[in-house]
């Protein structure tokens, strides 16, 4: 089993900075807080001067433009210095234990669905709930704990986030306006995720672990808000939040909070051969 403190890491390589609990924080350290709710806008910040991000992005557009290519390499070096600074978090009001999952040594045999989407949910991997119960005002979007394999009314759908608006400008292809060519492509300045955790995984990041000394791979699992969700027109593995260029980060952190939540942080141990043969 993945620790809490490996899920400390691995926070950390998502916001390509350090994070510390609060009981670990020193006196008079220079640190943010970061809260569920600002967790994917911190992302979204990161993501614009990590350089394993900005090679994901490139990634992301030449998919979205019909072309295949090797997927890029997403190893973060957390024992360097990360540019994204410093958080810190209270455990009790970021992770909700009672919610883990361990999906490591799960095999799905039959179909998913949440929020009227297929639900491909992530086997072989380990989740760390995130506390998100109540932080919005109303849970219907988290739909009910008690679940079989079918949607309940009110739910959100299940994405996987990948990469995001660094792309600036990420292409939604055969997005047309009214009076553009067929041909014109549209570009999508937002926050692009999938609802197929396979699709996703090519642009999560990886990280090797001070405290074990193994790889891990990290993606966030969230609930989208299909009122604020474009699919790309040629492939439904590709999901865009829409975020207009010149958007100030009050109206940013506002349109994050209707649209996108996430609810799990997921791990997966990938120190093993055949697991590093799989993420080249």
């Amino acid at each position: 089993m993945i620790d809490r403190d490996v899920a400390l890491e691995a926070l950390g390589t998502l916001c390509n900075a350090s994070v510390t609990s609060t009981e670990r924080v020193g006196a008079g350290a220079a640190q943010d807080y970061l809260s569920i709710k600002t967790l994917i806008s911190t992302v979204l910040a990161s993501e614009e001067t990590c350089q394993v991000s900005i090679s994901s992005h490139v990634h992301l557009q030449t998919v979205l433009q019909g072309y295949k290519q090797a997927a890029p390499n997403n190893h973060v070096d957390i024992s360097g210095v990360l540019s994204g600074g410093s958080h810190f978090i209270d455990e009790d009001e970021f992770f909700d234990p009672q919610f883990d999952y361990d999906f490591t040594n799960l095999r799905d045999t039959e179909t998913y669905y949440r929020g009227g989407e297929v639900y491909e949910r992530p086997c072989g991997w380990q989740r760390f709930a995130l506390k998100v119960h109540d932080k919005y005002g109303e849970n219907t979007w988290l739909g009910n704990r008690y679940r079989s394999t079918e949607s309940v009314p009110g739910e959100w759908p299940v994405s996987y986030h990948g990469t995001s608006k660094a792309g600036a400008e990420g292409i939604i292809a055969g997005f047309y306006k009214p009076g553009n060519d067929k041909g014109r492509q549209v570009y999508g300045r937002g926050i692009y995720s999938s609802p197929y955790i396979s699709e996703a995984i090519q642009y999560s990041k990886t990280f090797t672990s001070k405290k074990t000394g193994r790889a891990y791979r990290v993606i966030l699992q969230n609930r989208i808000n299909p009122e604020y969700r474009q699919k790309h027109r040629q492939n439904d593995d590709y999901w865009l939040v829409s975020i207009p260029e010149g958007t100030t980060a009050k109206e940013e952190q506002k349109m994050v909070e209707r649209a996108i939540r996430p609810y799990g942080l997921l791990l997966k141990d990938i120190s093993n051969p055949e697991e590093l043969c799989s993420i080249v």
